[in-house]
């Protein structure tokens, strides 16, 4: 396994049956595109979206266009925000630990058009994990308990 400056991940042991934690985030994100395009009816590899984000490093409202990248049932679902200063691939993967044990491993690689702005990153990445972990593992159990119907 390469150690990659750019790339922050999460590992999260679920307990709903995948099949079912893969629709549930599926529905989730159509959610979240539909809340920017009413005329999104469902996610395909392709699907893009204008939306206003906040910048990681800045905390400045820049304008992003999201797009579904793949999507391959119970296995792999990614996205690509592309933004001012580059983009972030994130991606949800489904694996099984060797002890047996589901899990969903989500990543975020960012990419910057400029150096000086990769570099800031990799330094206020390392700081910026702590809030990455707590806000993704919030992220995983949500989807978890909704996939079993838990609220």
């Amino acid at each position: 396994m390469v150690l990659r400056t750019d790339t922050l991940s999460y590992k999260y042991r679920y307990e709903a049956p995948k099949s079912e934690l893969y629709r549930t985030l599926i529905s989730e994100q159509l959610k979240y595109f539909q809340r920017a395009d009413k005329s999104i009816q469902a996610l395909k590899p392709g699907t893009i979206i204008i939306a206003n984000l906040q910048t990681k490093m800045h905390q400045l409202i820049t304008q992003n266009t999201m797009k579904v990248n793949i999507m391959k049932a119970d296995d792999i679902f990614q996205l690509e925000t592309q933004q001012p200063s580059g983009k972030i691939v994130q991606t949800y993967k489904f694996e099984q630990e060797h002890s047996g044990a589901n899990i969903l491993v989500y990543s975020e690689q960012n990419v910057f058009e400029s150096n000086r702005n990769q570099m800031n990153f990799m330094i206020f990445g390392l700081m910026y994990k702590y809030f990455y972990n707590r806000g993704v593992r919030k992220r995983m159990r949500y989807l978890d308990n909704l996939a079993q119907n838990i609220e």
